[in-house]
Order: C-alpha cells, then structure tokens, then sequence
C-alpha cells in the first residue's frame, strides 16, 4: 500500500515567493535538459529547447503587454513509463543523483493554473507512443496520462504553463531582455558546458538564439577561479555584463547548475554601487556564480535558500551538527578577493580618482588627516565610486580612529614584550617604528585642532566686521559664545567648544569656568551673591595634605568682561575694570568647594585678572586714562594693577584680540598651509 498525497494541500504547502516568479518555467526547462541528456542525441546541434512566450491580447498596441503562459518543448527523452511514475511520486528519487527534489512541478501549480503535458516517447520495441493530459489541483492518475499510439515522429515533450496567477504575473518582467538575462543567469552553469542544448526563446514574432547571446555577451569575458573552506572546493565563474542585459551587480550561490539566492555586491564592495566601464569605456555590470557540491548538498527542497544558514545561529551547538557548516558569509568573503581581483584594471581606476578627489579635500578643509593619505589603499575601497564629502569625512574619521585604535594595543604589547626582549636593538627598531607612527597621529591630532581654530577666528572676523544696520544682536554675545557658550559651565561644555585662547593662552588650563551665571549658583562657591561675571574661571591649587584645612583652595581667579562694541556712554563713576573687581570681591569673600568639603576664600592675596574686552571709544579712553591705566604700545589695549583691589587687568580692543590671536596662530596656520593670503 502506498502513501496517498493530497495534491492541493501539497501546492498550497510549497514555497514560491512572489519576488521569484520564474521559478516554475526553470523547473520546466531543467526538465527539458535533463532529457536531452537522457536522449543521448548524436549531434549536440539536434538537441533543441524552444520557450515560447504567451503575452496577454491588448486591444492596445502594448509594446510589452504582461506575460500570462510559456510553452517549452524539447526533443528529449519523454515521458515513458519510468519517468512517467517518478511525476506522479511526490519527491520522488529518479532524478536525485543530478540534483532532483521530486517536487519541481508543484511550483507549476503554485503560480499557473495549469500545465499541459504532451509528451512523445519510445516504449520497449521502440514504437513511438504519446501522453497527453492536463496537470492543475484536480488531477486524477485513474484518469489521466494513458499512453497512445504517437502521430509525431520523434520524441518530446511540450508543456504548456497557463493561468499565470495574479501574484506572480506583476513580478514577471515584461521585457524580453530581461527575461533572457535571468534565464540565462539560472542556468548560467549549464550554457558554460560544452553539450548545451541549442536554447531558443520565442517572443511576439522574434526568435532569439541564447546559446549565441551566452557566447556573445558572457562567456566572452568570464573567468574561473577555485577555493576551498573547510575541505571543500567551492568554483566561482565570474562575467561582465553589457547594461541593457542587468542593473546590478550580483554574487549569485547555485546548486545542482542552478541559481538559488544572490547577494547585491555593492553592499560588501562600495565600488560596484553603480555601472563600471571597461578599457574601451563600455559599460558593464558583473556577475558572479559561486557552485559547489556543499551548495547542491545544501540547498532546501523548493531551491529558493540553503540550510547552513543555521551555522549562524546562536543555538545551535557545533558539535551536534555532524559536519561544520559553512555560514554564507564566509563563503562570500572567500569569494569576494577574486571578484576584486577579475575587476582589478577598473577597480584601480576608479580608486585613482577617488584618491584625486580625497588629496583635494585634505588639502583645501581637513589637513588632521594628511597623515592617512600614505595608507590610503587601507579605505579607498570602502567609499562609493564618487565620495560625498561627508562620504569622505566619515570614511577619514573612521580609519583615524581604527589607526588609533591599532596603536594603542601595538603600544601595550611593545611594552610587555620588552621585559622579554634579550636583543636591544631589535626592540629599539621595533620602538622606534611604533614611534614615527604614533608621532604622525598626533601631528595630525594638532591639524584638526590648528583647522578648528582658523575656523573659529574667521567666525569672529565675520561678527566683528557687521555693519551697524545688520546686526540683529548686541555683538558682545556674539563673541561671549565663540569664546564660552553663555549660561552653561565647564561641567556641561566640552573642551573643543571652549576658546578662550582667543583671549589668552594660559586661560585654557583651568579648573572651573562659569559662563554668565550668578555666583550664588556656582557648585564651586557658597556664596549668596547676585553678582555675574561674563565669564569667571577658577584655577586650584593642589592639596597635599589633609592636615592643613585652612589652606587656600584656590590658585587664581579670573573674570572677563565683554562690552557692548561702539559703545560711547558711561555713568558717572562707571567702570567696567571696577565692575569686574567687584565680581571678584565677592568670590574672595565666599567658600570655596573642594572634594566635598567648604574652605574659606577670604584672602585679598589670591591672585586675580581680569579681561575686559571692548571697544576702545573716545569715552572708554578716558574712563581708562583717569584710572591710571598704562597704554600698550599699539594704542589697542590698556593695561594695570589695582592696588586696592589686587587685581591685575587688561582691556583689549575686539580688532586687537582678533589680530593678536591671529599672529599667535599664523606658524601653525602655515605649516598647514591654512594661511589666507587675500
């Protein structure tokens, strides 16, 4: 007694997804080479497969109205009693020593309504006799498939797919071309063998002959390369495309000389995200086939994916597995160096004006990473064919990072090897190689800040050059935030948006920096004072005792006071040198907070200073020289000490604080070739 099959309940149980909706007509091609194959032809020129294309009838003058059916025949073997048993045994083992699954003609059901078999075949006394049936979800062998005596005179077989399913018809590409590719794509391995049949495809009147579109467009530039993993040997054939024939380009995984899945090499190679151009500037998409055994031993039963994806599972637990699966990325990354390899010649071009295009952007807006250029190669192949700058920019930043990375570990291991290390001068070769290296990243460390600055000074050139009438805002804010950001303190700003090596160089090592707040709210401070200062910095001093409490925390205080630009009118009595010493009794007169504990401020003696930027009108001038305060040679600037305050000041001039930074910088700026001649 045999196993009955439910025929609809196995259509509706058989994978086909929608995004592969020739699958059934491959099933039926294969089918159609597999028995020529079993025909043994004398002539490879006898052996014949014709696909004829059924397109929907438009009242229109569509040029490419949908496809609805195919008919392919052949001259192959047919269906005799043997082969005529294996179709109606579901999985059936007749074809299994070539790839066969038993369940290619379900697929058929699965997208078309029905299929038409007539199939011509020689019996026993090598008479001629014909199968004739229809095979849809209501098919009964009791009634169908009885052999008669055959009116054709050689054998074949002619099945007639109709009733392309809604689903599957929108998937189908319209265009004959398209068609061709991807039927000669999944049997891609099987027009490289020397006894392939003789393929025709028939389309709207047009005969097209795939064999020579194979030798023509593909076989001419293809290539063969062989590896192994794991034991076992994987062939990938690798070709060049014209443009009208794909859009992409493809690493394609085939078992039993067919495509299965594919990945979109742009994804692993960034320059194959668009067409390439060969020696001679045509255009072209490449292709590549991966094949092997391991494939064909792998691959599920409906052919749409294979099962050593479970090599990538987590739960899955080596050593109950019975063999070492080979997860697909390791596959493809086998893969991946002979496809870069057959696509060298273009592949260097294309990384050549990537380089031109890098070298230009290092040179004109990022000199911090001058240093990568050397090791270029290192990334270049990781960037689109035409980088964006911010393509560029992640790129440099990314390999900075992982050169960094690299260093720091090759620092550690340096270190601990030398206690092991009998030959000094091989380890002071090694060091000093390390070294020039390590020294190159913080060359190009300083680039990137020298570069910040420059951009910085020209934001600050720009604010101060404003005329009057444009100026929405006072400009003292405007130069308050590109020296600290207002309201915020050191705790909450980091160090790359503190410039107040504008002002004065010393002022970037500090303690504690706060930006127009009030004293009372200062962590640092407990002090009930309303007072702000623009921007106040603390700068302790180290204590190296816990036995002397009473000892002051503090090694200077500094204030600096901005003022409104072309500003003409003082109170009476009204300084701002004054204004910024009161800021400063006040804290004197606080505690100050230190690791958890309060200790007094109040000593007149801790040194402080104030920085008063403004406009040096006629009315300040004054205000100044009556306070007694001493001119700088370049008549920009004041400057003193108040006795009764103790505080030394300084009031500076915005042109003169911008020129003053400027030369401070200029060395720096042109070691990098930052310097703006205009």
């Amino acid at each position: 007694m045999t196993i009955k099959i439910d025929l609809q309940n196995q259509v509706r149980q058989t994978i086909l997804p929608r995004w592969k909706p020739l699958l059934p007509l491959f099933e039926a091609v294969m089918n159609s080479l597999q028995a020529i194959k079993d025909a043994e032809l004398p002539r490879k020129s006898l052996a014949q497969v014709t696909i004829e294309v059924e397109r929907e009838p438009s009242l229109f003058d569509t040029e490419n109205p949908p496809i609805v059916g195919f008919v392919v025949h052949d001259n192959g073997f047919g269906l005799d009693d043997r082969n005529f048993d294996s179709f109606n045994t579901a999985y059936s083992q007749r074809k299994l020593q070539i790839g066969g699954k038993g369940l290619g003609r379900f697929t058929w059901l699965k997208a078309f309504e029905q299929a038409v078999v007539r199939s011509t075949f020689r019996d026993e006394d090598d008479s001629l006799h014909t199968r004739d049936f229809v095979f849809d979800q209501s098919y009964d062998l009791d009634e169908r498939g009885l052999p008669k005596v055959a009116i054709a005179q050689i054998p074949g077989t002619t099945i007639h797919l109709s009733g392309l399913r809604k689903e599957y018809r929108d998937q189908v590409p319209r265009s004959v071309d398209v068609l061709i590719q991807k039927l000669i794509e999944h049997f891609i391995l099987v027009f490289l063998e020397p006894d392939c049949p003789n393929v025709h495809v028939v389309d709207q009147g047009h005969r097209y002959d795939i064999n020579e579109i194979f030798q023509r467009e593909y076989k001419s530039s293809s290539s063969s390369h062989q590896f192994q993993i794991e034991g076992q040997l994987f062939t990938l054939h690798g070709f060049r495309l014209p443009t009208s024939r794909t859009t992409k380009h493809k690493l394609v995984y085939a078992a039993d000389q067919r495509a299965v899945t594919s990945d979109k090499l742009e994804e692993f190679l960034p320059n194959l995200s668009s067409r390439l151009e060969d020696e001679n500037s045509k255009p072209f998409f490449y292709l590549a086939i991966v094949q092997s055994p391991y494939l064909s031993k792998h691959v599920s039963p409906n052919r749409v994916e294979f099962d050593f994806s479970a090599a990538d599972d987590a739960d899955v637990e080596t050593d109950l597995l019975g063999e070492k699966l080979i997860p697909r990325a390791e596959i493809r990354n086998a893969a991946l160096p002979f496809i870069q390899a057959d696509l060298k010649d273009v592949i260097e071009s294309i990384n050549s004006a990537k380089l031109d295009r890098i070298t230009r952007y290092v040179a004109s807006e990022a000199p911090q990473y001058r240093i990568l250029l050397r090791n270029a190669d290192r990334f270049l192949d990781r960037l689109p064919p035409v980088p964006s700058r911010a393509d560029m920019e992640a790129a440099l930043h990314r390999e900075l990072f992982n050169r960094e990375t690299e260093l720091k570990k090759q620092s550690t291991r340096i270190i601990k090897e030398a206690e092991k290390v009998e030959n000094y001068e091989e380890y002071h070769k090694h060091f000093t190689a390390f070294l020039d290296e390590y020294n190159e990243l913080g060359v190009s460390a300083l680039a990137q800040y020298i570069q910040h600055r420059k951009i910085i000074l020209e934001f600050l050139e720009r604010a101060i050059n404003v005329q009057d009438g444009e100026k929405n805002f006072p400009l003292e804010k405007v130069v308050h935030q590109l020296v600290f950001p207002m309201q915020h303190t050191s705790d909450e700003i980091p160090y790359s948006q503190q410039n107040l090596w504008m002002i004065d160089e010393r002022l970037t090592f500090h303690s504690f920096i706060s930006s127009d707040k009030q004293n009372k709210s200062l962590r640092v401070l407990e002090s009930g004072d309303i007072q702000r200062g623009d921007i106040v910095i603390f700068d302790e001093k180290i204590i190296f005792s816990d036995d002397t409490p009473d000892d002051r925390p503090l090694n200077s205080i500094v204030v600096i006071e901005f003022k409104q630009p072309g500003r003409s009118k003082y109170k009476e009595g009204e300084n701002p040198v004054l204004q910024a010493a009161n800021v400063i009794k006040a804290i004197r007169a606080s505690k100050y907070k230190v690791d958890g504990r309060i200790l007094p401020v109040a000593n007149a003696d801790i040194p402080a200073t104030i920085f008063c930027v403004a406009d040096l009108t006629p009315r300040l001038r004054q205000i100044l020289i009556d306070f007694d305060a001493n001119v700088t040679p370049d008549n920009q600037g004041y400057y003193g000490y108040h006795r009764t305050h103790k505080v030394y000041y300084e009031v500076i001039d915005y042109t003169k604080m911008l020129h003053d930074a400027k030369k401070r910088n200029r060395i720096f700026f042109d070691k990098l070739n930052l310097v703006d001649n205009r």
